[in-house]
């Protein structure tokens, strides 16, 4: 009869160090899994052979045929798996038949301290597979039986009855063991994933360790004891003298079978932390490997490339547009690769255009850097956005225009990968252009500075020459103004003074060229103007405000909206190489470039009125509009007083003289992302540090 119910005086807890002491392993290993299925087939044969016997229904009645000895190979794997395994199996499934049912807790504790070199996960299963032994033998006898007609004689001797003529006492006792052996594979099957995440748990903290151990140890006890206390209950089905199943018997295995389901409802609702923490653990572990192999002098040119562009082994990750064809990596083998990397809809920003230009620039000139690098356009697309017809059109004709490679199938690259590049490379969905030099090392971050301001010169695009240029290289008017206009050159080697000026304030640039043009001819001064416009004007405005000044006869001017754009944009990025290169101070105590610079960005945003003087390629003095236009008043009446002072002279005298009106407060606006480069930023005019603020902006897509 049954002995043991889920509610003994016994309690769990009052033994709990009982159960641990019996658990002392050795590292050994034992693939549980396969283990666990043969049992399940096992049990789950041999209910439903009961069942269909007593005419009860199986809650899992097998359908279909046998599988054959070919399948059954390849479903239970390798016979080696139980060698060593096999005797244990058999001594443990002698020792739960010894105990009767019974001494329920006693032959438990006696099977745990057999097992106590296994895993907890290992000791439930090997005492499930001997329980399939027991209840699978037994019913292969009852089967010979049934199907032979044994003897009556030899079935006295072994207790056995016909289980057809009792199949009203049988039913409730077979539906019962049915779902409470049910019970124990659910949870064994918890307890088989729980332990193998734990075990891959190594980071997690002593509390959640130690719970999770528990809710495993507890679950293996119960199970074991379960399936004891159940093992008797088959031998009973068959003997002699069949009793039918009291309503407390039947109340004991339902108790039994809730307290298992208990459990793993418990362990059910840990998995998805664990399986969290694993995932978690996963990726940190396979993203810290990426960052390492970034880092290190790769083998190959192409191992970098491999991992960044191609990680599931893309034969052709490439594509041609020149040849509208897929290629391999080998084609930027022993080349500084550009990596472009940017949004779907780089075809409408400016970059995309600059680089084009040194792209092709550098095809053209065979002494150059041409043939020397190659680019290829990453496009980097969220891992959780779903790849669209529209999405692929777009790239399609993007791709298309491009002289250079680009990635062939953007939407398969790693989520690791584009975490790297948000991450190690700051990339914040504006472009940027990692390099990689010959040998497969990233020796720039982001060479789209390099390229607004040097173009080719700037071969290999490399962090150090990018320094070496801007402490070698030109600076002063011939640095701002280089390339946008054809005089600048020989008004530098004559040294003459050149005011640049800029602003959309109609009345204050007549104001300000007719005043300038009096200092001149007053104190007979070599001096030249040249118009600069407004960064953030509109392209129609812009080209409507340079038709005025060409019409009125104001003064040079740069060129059309677009030249004035590209002007600006280019100084933003001088701006940007300054602090990116290691520029933590902006402002007063900062590199004189520097300074120039983010005067002229700060005056532009600020007022749009504002002028500044230079002597040659030497830069004098940068001044808003509302003090360069009395300073240049000034001018005129100290040049008449005394025409021999060189003019920078007189005009610092003046400018200092000048009493400044309406100035406001100054602000200074950077691109997102250059605050990790910044310790500080100082007033250009105060020297005082700024107050820092956050600016959302907006172009509706218009550059």
């Amino acid at each position: 009869m049954i002995k043991d119910s889920g509610g003994s005086a016994v309690s769990w807890w009052s033994f709990t160090a009982e159960v641990q002491e019996t658990h002392s392993p050795d590292g050994r290993y034992v693939d549980c899994k396969p283990i666990l299925k043969i049992a399940e087939e096992i049990l789950d044969l041999a209910m439903a052979a009961e069942a269909k016997h007593i005419g009860a229904t199986s809650t899992d009645t097998l359908e279909g045929t046998p599988a054959t000895e070919q399948e059954q190979h390849e479903q239970h794997g390798d016979s080696d798996l139980f060698k060593g395994l096999s005797n244990i199996i058999k001594r443990l499934a002698n020792e739960i038949l010894r105990s009767g049912g019974v001494e329920v807790h006693s032959t438990t504790i006696s099977l745990l301290k057999s097992l106590s070199s296994y895993s907890w996960d290992a000791k439930l299963v090997l005492s499930l597979a001997a329980v399939a032994l027991n209840y699978g033998e037994h019913l292969l006898l009852t089967e010979l039986y049934l199907s032979n007609n044994l003897p009556e004689p030899m079935a006295i001797l072994k207790g056995m009855v016909d289980i057809r003529q009792c199949s009203d006492i049988l039913k409730p006792r077979v539906s019962a063991l049915d779902s409470l052996i049910k019970s124990m594979m659910d949870l064994a099957k918890c307890v088989v994933e729980f332990n193998g995440l734990l075990s891959a748990s190594s980071s997690l903290d002593v509390k959640a360790s130690s719970v999770a151990t528990d809710a495993i140890v507890t679950a293996t006890y119960w199970t074991i004891r379960v399936a004891v206390a159940s093992a008797n209950i088959s031998q009973l089905n068959t003997e002699i003298g069949l009793e039918k199943i009291s309503t407390t018997e039947l109340w004991a295995l339902s108790t039994l079978e809730h307290k298992l389901g208990s459990m793993k409802k418990h362990l059910e609702n840990q998995l998805p932390f664990f399986r969290s923490h694993i995932e978690e653990k996963r990726q940190r572990d396979a993203y810290d490997t990426l960052v390492f192999l970034t880092r290190v002098q790769p083998i190959d040119s192409l191992e970098l490339l491999k991992v960044l562009l191609c990680p599931n082994e893309e034969e052709q990750p490439l594509y041609d547009a020149s040849n509208k064809t897929t290629v391999k990596l080998d084609v930027l083998r022993n080349k500084t690769v550009l990596l472009l990397i940017s949004g779907l809809n780089i075809d409408k920003d400016q970059d995309f255009v600059i680089l084009s230009d040194t792209y092709k620039e550098s095809r053209m000139q065979e002494t150059s850097a041409g043939n020397q690098y190659e680019v290829v356009w990453v496009p980097i697309v969220a891992p959780s956005d779903e790849w669209t017809p529209d999405m692929e059109k777009m790239l399609e004709d993007n791709r298309s225009t491009m002289p250079w490679y680009s990635v062939n199938h953007p939407n398969k690259i790693d989520p690791l990968v584009v975490k790297l590049i948000r991450e190690q490379y700051h990339y914040q969905d504006q472009p940027i252009i990692v390099v990689l030099n010959r040998q497969g090392m990233v020796v720039n971050t982001n060479a789209i500075d390099m390229i607004w301001i040097w173009g080719n010169h700037g071969f290999p695009f490399s962090q150090a020459i990018e320094e070496a240029l801007w402490k070698d290289g030109v600076s002063g008017l011939e640095l701002i103004v280089n390339g946008f206009h054809h005089e600048i050159e020989n008004w530098v080697k004559e040294g003459k003074y050149v005011v640049l000026y800029g602003g959309d304030d109609v009345e204050w640039i007549r104001s300000f060229v007719s005043t300038t043009r009096q200092v001149k001819e007053a104190g007979h001064v070599p001096l030249e103007m040249l118009y600069a416009g407004r960064s953030n004007q509109k392209e129609q405005d812009m080209n409507n405000l340079i038709n005025l000044i060409l019409k009125e006869k104001l003064g040079e001017i740069l060129g059309d909206a677009k030249i004035i754009s590209h002007f600006w944009n280019r100084i933003e990025h001088m701006q940007r190489s300054k602090i990116r290169l290691g520029s933590s101070k902006v402002g007063e105590d900062q590199d004189p470039v520097l300074q120039d610079i983010t005067k002229l960005l700060s005056y532009d945003q600020l007022m749009g009125r504002w002028a500044t003087l230079f002597k040659g390629n030497e830069q004098v003095l940068t001044g808003y509009g509302n003090i360069m236009l009395p300073t240049m008043r000034r001018c005129i009446d100290a040049l008449k007083e005394n025409a021999n002072k060189e003019f920078d002279v007189t005009f610092k005298e003046c400018f200092n003289s000048s009493q400044v009106v309406d100035t406001p407060p100054l602000r200074l606006v950077l691109p997102s992302g250059f605050e990790r480069n910044i310790s500080a930023v100082l007033c250009i005019e105060c020297s005082r540090v700024m107050e820092k603020y956050i600016l959302f902006s907006c172009d509706h897509g218009k550059q």
